[in-house]
């Protein structure tokens, strides 16, 4: 498969079909994703096909979104069956794509190594420097299109959760990014200790 043809087509479709509200699942979150994957798997012995269909899977995971906010990930699977049989993807590959879509599902649950890397990559933010960026993006998306109104406070108290009890799969994903994603939840725990102090009565 031309890879590279097929990421222009990904892109188009998210670019034409996504509402404008998408600011974390956007085009960009998609790029990131597969960025993270190409990061990843030179840490691993894969062959190349198992190295192609992890790609596939990064391109198209957040792909149900322009159609569907809810059960995004099964609605990206369908895209996935539609589509990729046009490309040269075998039942069986479409199958393994499917899957490691599917794992990426809140919690994530990969019962697969390529499964494992793709969720890590769909994570690997939370141990960067730009993990604040990315984690406002998904504040205001849900603001814009889940009639979120929790304070900075709960945003916080609620990332902070996250952070705490999310592991990386990967020996390879931790390597990269869990000390990074230590010094992210010690920030996020600064923020939630001195908004707490700042609303004390004196």
């Amino acid at each position: 498969m031309d890879l590279l043809r097929f990421k222009e087509d990904i892109i188009q479709l998210i670019t034409n079909h996504s509402s404008a509200s998408n600011i974390y699942h956007s085009v960009f979150h998609t790029l990131d994703v597969l960025d993270a994957v190409d990061n990843l798997i030179p840490h691993f012995d894969l062959d190349n096909e198992t190295a192609l269909l992890i790609q596939t899977s990064a391109l198209l995971h957040e792909t149900g979104m322009t159609r569907s906010r809810t059960a995004h990930e099964a609605a990206s699977v369908e895209i996935a069956e539609e589509l990729l049989p046009d490309y040269g993807f075998s039942a069986v590959q479409i199958k393994r794509i499917s899957a490691m879509i599917l794992a990426t599902t809140m919690p994530q649950r990969p019962e697969s190594l390529e499964a494992q890397i793709l969720c890590d990559a769909d994570l690997d933010y939370l141990g960067r420097d730009d993990y604040f960026i990315i984690s406002h993006k998904l504040r205001l998306e849900w603001i814009k299109t889940e009639n979120y109104t929790q304070d900075l406070k709960k945003w916080y108290m609620f990332q902070q959760d996250f952070l705490s009890n999310h592991k990386y799969f990967t020996a390879a994903a931790r390597s990269l990014r869990h000390k990074g994603k230590v010094q992210n939840l010690q920030l996020v725990s600064n923020l939630v200790d001195s908004i707490t102090t700042k609303n004390q009565p004196e």
